[in-house]
């Protein structure tokens, strides 16, 4: 055990025997401290900003939301971009319909 963590321990020894004037201070004070120790440390600090953000339902239901419109726009612009293929293929083919030969010549682009 590393210095802090024996100098933390030590001060929350001296706090079990401080009288607190909230009957129910103490119990949540003691549960925070374990559920603290029961989390895993490893997640680094934007993840754990990004948790904290997300553990609220307003900003969980927001990020949902933009997910979903974000999907939509890019499927739409795939669509689009899909459709531009489209009519330049129909273009050539049309070029070729009205002279076949239209390869050879510098009007093919």
């Amino acid at each position: 055990m590393d210095r802090k963590s024996e100098e933390l321990d030590q001060a929350l020894e001296l706090w079990q025997d401080v009288e607190i004037e909230h009957p129910r201070l103490n119990a949540r004070v003691w549960a925070r401290v374990a559920n603290e120790d029961l989390e895993p440390a490893a997640l680094p600090n934007f993840f754990r900003l990004v948790q904290s953000i997300l553990n609220r339902p307003v900003y969980a239901a927001a990020f949902v939301v933009a997910c979903v419109l974000g999907g939509l726009l890019l499927a739409e612009l795939r669509v689009a971009q899909q459709q531009v293929e489209r009519g330049e293929q129909l273009a050539e083919s049309y070029k070729q319909v009205i002279d076949p030969l239209i390869k050879d010549t510098y009007l093919f682009k």
